[in-house]
């Protein structure tokens, strides 16, 4: 018989104290019980739970909190320790906590002592981190489009990066017995990695899911796959499928290379892209399995009986306006379930007297954690590699006369010069510790220094740099006030980006007076989507990820920005500049030619072969166009002689992920990570 319990909570926020609603569904029996607000926590974006023994350990946008649950109706918050980024999903092992944070990669912290964390370091991940789990002296990253990074924390001082595994967009990961799962959003499937042996790694392949895959969760010999948005069944029509894929899906790990499907629960079906998270937990010897799914609530399922789960609870909580908050993440103590709750709740506990905690075993442990991939770049490649020290990628390059300035992470800037016999050498370092992107000026050099912010420097002799000006007041991004790219469209403006929440709009006029002016554009930061340079009249563009092409008239006053829709790129998709005031984009295999004069206007293509001619494009000023894909991890090169029909000159593929290109004395020079430096024969 359902039962519904509607319950109010007088909850104190910084605007007063308003009323939000809880609502708890229990469909048979009473499995939620009295809720109430973990004192301590701030009632805002409480993002990630986990659970270490008797302590319960909350990500609340850029702060880990540490909470003792020993007596889980008591919780008593110990302390925090603040980072930069807003925390993901986290793991603990044997004291140490790793937090992976998207834009800002993954932090780890010393948590031996709960009322006394600190924090040991930042590793800088391939890209936008967002699973994570970790097992012996490995740490496995779910970094989306661009895979699962494989890293060496035998030193968790000093993490180093063993490799990438391509997958199709991970999103979550999970580790037993040598094998990594890992949940594919878009692709809507899971992906079985080969992980006992860092120097033998390989995916065994993929099994479907019914719905968008997301959070996955080891229990005994079950494997549990939370799924989200649309439903991917050919057979029901499109409008049905939308926003119907929610749920959790059960799969039987006897063959653990090829898990076999037992069954699925649905879930209520919703769309929002406010908050899309998706994790399930399982408790009380795998009897229940409780599901984060967004702003749908909580649900709890009675798992036991695999072929025949069912829906026992759902929670949701409600603004004093009746809106859902998301429920972003939940662990499970003795008697308590605690839900993550997105804005106005904070860290909730939910009574639930016949939940206790799960013990997972991880079992064999990965070996061979010192093993690096040597990211070789082949003899018959078009290309000749550098690679920096200390095993850093190279992140972005830019070219002045004879001079190469390769941004090269934790590793700083190098500055490179090419021998008589073409070889690239180091002749001189940049005075940064860390350098994520840097740009060329006339004689000014531009670099991305992360918590440093942007630095400008005058460019000297072979090399040398002379600091002019710095910039770092990115406070607009609150926990994400550091600077990762830089743009420097024309000689007024440059343009910086924390990757999180659009592009700062600097203004130069009185230099070394750096003036923000404006922050414009959406986040996170995927790719490098603007422009290298604005027109002559000062409009500047850049992709949009799934919604068009904004434009910025950087001689208005205040800045004015239009969003072109008739362009829908894709993540893939950059643009450059182009002939006389045009810009250059492709997408899915198509080139379009626009301009400032064209928004709102339908563009014409030019077609260039299949869906894999996309990237982000380097134009030479003559006939030459590239394209990078770090997602494909390829290389194209075109020409442009005959603009309405280009040509394929060559294609390579990289060991690497190839960024934006430039061009150096006729070559092509591409920042390749840490296949490192890519420089044209």
């Amino acid at each position: 018989m359902r039962r519904t319990l509607l319950l109010l909570l007088g909850l104190l926020l910084c605007a007063g104290l308003r009323a939000q609603q809880l609502s708890v569904d229990n469909f048979r029996g009473q499995f939620v019980g009295q809720c109430f607000a973990v004192e301590g926590i701030p009632q805002r974006h409480v993002n990630a739970l986990c659970t270490d023994g008797n302590y319960l350990y909350a990500g609340v946008e850029n702060e880990i909190y540490a909470v003792d649950i020993s007596d889980p109706l008591h919780p008593r918050t110990l302390s925090s320790v603040k980072v930069y980024g807003l925390i993901r999903q986290m793991v603990v092992q044997d004291g140490t906590l790793f937090a992976s944070a998207r834009e800002s990669g993954c932090w780890i912290v010393d948590v031996s002592h709960p009322e006394d964390m600190g924090l040991i370091t930042r590793y800088e991940t391939v890209e936008l981190s967002t699973g994570i789990d970790v097992a012996g002296d490995v740490l496995f990253l779910g970094t989306r489009q661009n895979g699962v990074e494989f890293v060496d924390i035998t030193d968790v001082r000093y993490p180093k990066h063993i490799r990438m595994e391509k997958t199709g967009e991970s999103q979550s990961v999970c580790y037993k017995d040598g094998l990594l799962y890992s949940g594919e959003w878009g692709p809507h499937c899971v992906t079985v990695i080969d992980a006992r042996d860092m120097s033998a790694l390989k995916t065994l392949g993929t099994f479907p899911l019914q719905g968008f895959g997301d959070g996955v969760w080891i229990s005994g010999n079950l494997l549990l796959v939370s799924t989200g948005h649309h439903l991917v069944n050919p057979a029901i029509s499109e409008d049905e499928r939308h926003g119907n894929g929610h749920g959790v899906e059960i799969f039987d790990l006897t063959d653990p290379q090829s898990p076999a499907f037992i069954s699925r629960v649905g879930f209520d079906r919703v769309f929002s892209r406010y908050n899309d998270y998706w994790s399930p937990r399982t408790c009380s010897d795998g009897k229940y399995i409780i599901c984060a799914d967004t702003v749908n609530g909580l649900y709890v399922v009675d798992s036991s009986h695999p072929q025949h789960p069912e829906t026992v609870s759902r929670v949701r909580f409600l603004s004093a306006e009746g809106k859902d908050m998301a429920v972003n993440s939940v662990a499970v103590a003795r008697g308590v379930v605690f839900a993550a709750v997105w804005d106005h709740f904070g860290l909730m506990a939910l009574e639930c007297p016949d939940a206790y905690p799960d013990i997972r075993e991880k079992g064999v442990l990965p070996k061979n954690a010192s093993y690096r991939f040597p990211y070789k770049t082949p003899k018959d490649s078009h290309f000749r590699a550098w690679k920096p020290n200390r095993g850093a990628p190279v992140r972005s390059v830019a070219a002045k006369d004879d001079l190469l300035f390769a941004a090269c992470s934790f590793g700083g800037l190098a500055v490179l010069q090419k021998s008589a016999c073409g070889k690239i050498t180091r002749i001189a370092r940049g005075p940064m510790p860390f350098a994520e992107d840097v740009k060329v000026r006339g004689d000014r050099l531009y670099v991305a220094e992360g918590l440093d912010g942007l630095a400008v420097y005058e460019i000297g002799k072979k090399g040398s740099l002379k600091e002019l000006a710095r910039f770092r007041d990115f406070a607009a991004d609150g926990p994400m006030a550091y600077c990762m790219w830089v743009y420097v469209p024309n000689d007024q403006w440059v343009v910086a980006s924390t990757r999180y929440n659009g592009n700062y709009y600097i203004n130069m006029e009185d230099f070394p007076d750096l003036r923000f002016e404006a922050q414009i554009g959406d986040g996170p930061g995927w790719d490098k989507f603007a422009a290298d340079a604005a027109d002559s009249r000062g409009w500047y563009p850049t992709t949009l990820y799934t919604r068009g092409m904004y434009w910025v008239n950087l001689n208005g006053r205040p800045l004015q920005d239009t969003l072109d829709k008739t362009l829908r790129l894709s993540l893939y998709d950059g643009v450059c500049k182009y002939k006389d005031d045009s810009f250059l984009t492709v997408s899915k295999g198509k080139m379009y030619i626009c301009s400032a004069k064209d928004i709102g206007r339908p563009k014409e293509p030019v077609v260039l072969g299949d869906e894999y001619f996309r990237g982000i494009p380097a134009w030479d000023g003559n006939t030459r166009l590239s394209l990078t894909c770090r997602i494909n991890r390829e290389i194209r090169m075109m020409d442009l002689s005959d603009g309405q029909h280009p040509k394929l000159v060559w294609m390579e593929k990289t060991s690497g992920y190839p960024e934006t290109a430039t061009y150096w004395q006729g070559k092509l020079a591409v920042p390749c990570g840490y296949q490192g430096l890519l420089v044209e024969k």
